[in-house]
């Protein structure tokens, strides 16, 4: 008959673990502190919906409690829920968040919208067919250019960013007005403008090299300090980033394009603890986060700190940051200055 032994685990050995046990359960969480994380994005096939998707994975895995991507409409409803504590993150670009912390139109006024993260960086640029005759931002004189954007301001800031780095406003070309960024891509493909704006490495820009004949072309910026001040003075927050050429569909040389980050955004209403746990949680799964959607293929902890955000950080992102040793006297002088900036 076989004889079952009983195995006797000493305490140190099964302290350790009770320990993380007992953490990892949400009763252990911490009074005050939130029973999920609910992830306001623009809608579902956005590259913010699938950025807030593979967030709320990342997230759900290294923290007691669920985060989940909720999509809404756009940028004026999530920020507002974020401000009056009925949201607790959000993943929106710079320059609407910096637009709505100031109050500035046509955001209403978010001042107590705070920054967790910076996620990753949007490339944009003036898009024309490969075939055109236009190879520069001053070509675009006088030609049939998608504007407007009523339905998406965020490339509106993009576009007239781009114009002016050129040296040219919108009076300087014909602008066809068009709803957001999509169907200004469609009107290309169908011959209805000239040029447009475009996130590269984008779906429909891809769509958009396959479907015209000879494909699409990216233009470049200019790079001398007065184009890049211009460009910078219409949308705060801009900066130039160099393409290498192949790097997505349309880029057919080196050239050098406008970027601006995205954040990971929520309200001074979640506690310091709750925010600081967010922060590690990204910052020690950075490699996790990178194979979760194509947005965050050049994530990295490292740069979830910059000098030049628009809004300020959560003071539970300031404690963590501190902690992992990239919060460095720069960013003391940098936050004062944004929190001046809160809309009153």
């Amino acid at each position: 008959m076989e004889t079952k032994v009983k195995r006797h685990f000493p305490l140190p050995v099964l302290l350790p673990a009770m320990i993380l046990l007992l953490a990892l359960h949400p009763m252990a969480w911490g009074q005050g502190m939130p029973r999920g994380f609910g992830i306001g994005a623009d809608p579902q096939g956005s590259i913010f919906y699938a950025a807030g998707s593979a967030l709320g994975k990342v997230l759900s895995k290294h923290l007691p409690v669920p985060a989940r991507v909720q999509p809404y409409a756009g940028p004026g409803i999530v920020l507002p829920l974020i401000n009056n504590g009925e949201l607790e993150l959000g993943v929106n670009n710079a320059n609407d968040a910096r637009m709505a912390y100031r109050g500035l139109k046509p955001f209403l006024a978010t001042p107590k919208l705070r920054l967790a993260s910076v996620l990753f960086t949007l490339r944009v640029a003036a898009l024309v067919r490969n075939g055109s005759s236009i190879r520069t931002l001053a070509d675009l004189r006088g030609k049939r250019v998608a504007g407007d954007f009523r339905a998406q301001l965020a490339i509106r800031y993009n576009a007239t960013s781009i114009l002016a780095n050129g040296g040219l406003r919108w009076k300087d070309v014909k602008m066809v007005p068009t709803a957001n960024a999509i169907t200004g891509a469609q009107a290309l493909m169908e011959g209805k403008v000239d040029a447009t704006f475009f996130t590269l490495g984008a779906d429909k820009a891809r769509e958009a090299d396959a479907a015209i004949a000879g494909g699409v072309r990216f233009l470049s910026i200019e790079t001398g300090p007065r184009n890049i001040q211009a460009m910078q003075k219409a949308m705060p927050g801009a900066y130039p980033v160099a393409v290498k050429k192949g790097a997505a569909p349309g880029v057919r040389e080196n050239i050098t394009v406008e970027a601006s980050d995205v954040f990971l955004v929520t309200g001074r209403h979640l506690s310091e603890a709750a925010v600081s746990a967010v922060v590690k949680a990204l910052y020690h799964n950075e490699k996790e986060l990178r194979g979760a959607a194509r947005p965050f293929r050049a994530f990295s902890g490292k740069r979830m700190v910059k000098l030049n955000v628009t809004i300020p950080y959560h003071p539970g992102a300031v404690k963590a940051y501190r902690e992992l040793g990239l919060w460095t006297a720069g960013m003391n002088r940098a936050q004062a200055g944004l929190l001046k900036a809160a809309a009153k």
